[in-house]
């Protein structure tokens, strides 16, 4: 869906943004609310934009890849390692602010580890 997306954002193909929002409005009004609820109302648009590509990205990854994300081993490692980093840069003053990169980088993290280990 990442490389779709970037094709039709090079493409200047609006109209597919457009359609992709519209198509389901229900869907679009609850993803604003777990990105407000998520971003805590700050830094909404930047946020909601990072949050996208990283789902984007995983539903690439995880097709291209052959990897079940969300199911079984993945899901077991990803919590588990999210809970401990998550409480490490939330404990530390210099890692709070980039909170939400080291969130999406701990995914792309658990991705690799669970690639090379768990075939």
């Amino acid at each position: 869906m990442l490389i779709e997306t970037i094709s039709h954002l090079l493409g200047l193909d609006f109209g597919w943004f457009i359609k992709l929002a519209t198509v389901n409005p229900i869907m679009t009004f609850m993803l604003i609310a777990v990105f407000f609820i998520f971003l805590e109302g700050q830094n909404l648009i930047k946020g909601g934009l990072i949050i996208l590509v990283a789902i984007f990205a995983s539903l690439d990854f995880g097709s291209i890849l052959g990897v079940a994300i969300l199911t079984g081993s993945f899901m077991a490692i990803y919590y588990m390692s999210k809970i401990s980093v998550l409480l490490l840069a939330e404990g530390s003053d210099k890692l709070k602010k980039y909170m939400m990169f080291i969130n999406e980088l701990q995914f792309f993290g658990v991705l690799i580890i669970v690639l090379l280990f768990f075939p």
